[in-house]
């Protein structure tokens, strides 16, 4: 398995138990976006991206990964504030799922290469 699948999957898994956490300790909509965005920005931008960016064919997903991380910490600034917009919670977890379709996508890109070794 390839450092880029696991820490995909590190992260998959990690917003899994924040799922059943926060359903199971009835956190409110702004405390799961909140964890799911911080999460997502330290996973990505510490340990996803790097893998990524050094190595050439992931050079169109990683610009739409940044893209997605600027716009979600927008987002998750957001919610920080006193008043902040309901759209926000939505946003978040749309990036999260695009982020997630973008993963899968480094996934298979990386497959092909990993066959020929």
């Amino acid at each position: 398995m390839t450092a880029v699948r696991e820490e995909i999957g590190r992260w998959e898994a990690d917003l899994g138990n924040l799922a059943e956490t926060s359903s199971s300790d009835s956190w409110f909509l702004e405390e799961r976006r909140l964890a799911e965005a911080q999460h997502t920005l330290v996973a990505f931008r510490g340990h996803i991206l790097p893998l990524l960016t050094a190595q050439p064919p992931y050079d169109a997903v990683v610009a739409e990964i940044e893209h997605l991380l600027e716009g979600l910490e927008d987002d998750r600034n957001d919610l920080f504030r006193t008043v902040h917009s309901s759209a926000s919670h939505q946003q978040i977890a749309e990036t999260v799922a695009a982020l997630r379709a973008l993963s899968r996508v480094a996934v298979r890109i990386q497959a092909p290469n990993a066959d020929v070794h």
